[in-house]
């Protein structure tokens, strides 16, 4: 299977095109086109999967954040560095789509404020924390926003 809006294969269980992030068989004219609603990094963006902490393994600079009307997710599309240069270039991606949040919760670590969200991926629990720079605290609140809006408190 290839993906209608940039033509990388994909698997045939695949939810999403790893490659531009466009979902399995969504089509221009089919009306399921997802909307982005917010776009921030790769510069001045941590990603962290778990909460943070000293011992907590972060990818700095590397990934993209992308929240939609349907998911949040984040891609080192769009990085400084060549996508085959990143070391555990896996681990720069994830996809979270909003039904599946199950806990939510802005953090702080040192300088950084971020979001720490929990969800379901098939059986288990899994964490992702977007930290950014100090510099740029309104990408923190507006992440914190659109998440508040696209999923109820819980």
């Amino acid at each position: 299977m290839y993906c209608s809006k940039c033509g990388a294969e994909m698997g045939e269980s695949d939810a999403y095109c790893a490659r531009c992030g466009r979902e399995a068989g969504a089509t221009a004219s089919g009306g399921t086109e997802e909307k982005t609603l917010y776009s921030v990094g790769p510069m001045g963006v941590t990603i962290c999967y778990s909460r943070p902490s000293i011992s907590a393994l972060t990818f700095r600079n590397m990934t993209r954040i992308v929240l939609t009307d349907r998911r949040i997710y984040g891609h080192p599309k769009g990085s400084l560095v060549p996508t085959e240069m990143i070391p555990f270039k896996s681990k720069a991606r994830f996809q979270v789509p909003y039904e599946t949040i199950v806990a939510k919760e802005r953090v702080s670590y040192g300088l950084q404020n971020g979001v720490w969200i929990q969800y379901r991926e098939e059986d288990r629990l899994r964490e992702v924390s977007i930290l950014c720079s100090p510099i740029n605290p309104h990408q923190v609140s507006r992440i914190w926003e659109l998440l508040q809006g696209r999923v109820g408190a819980r």
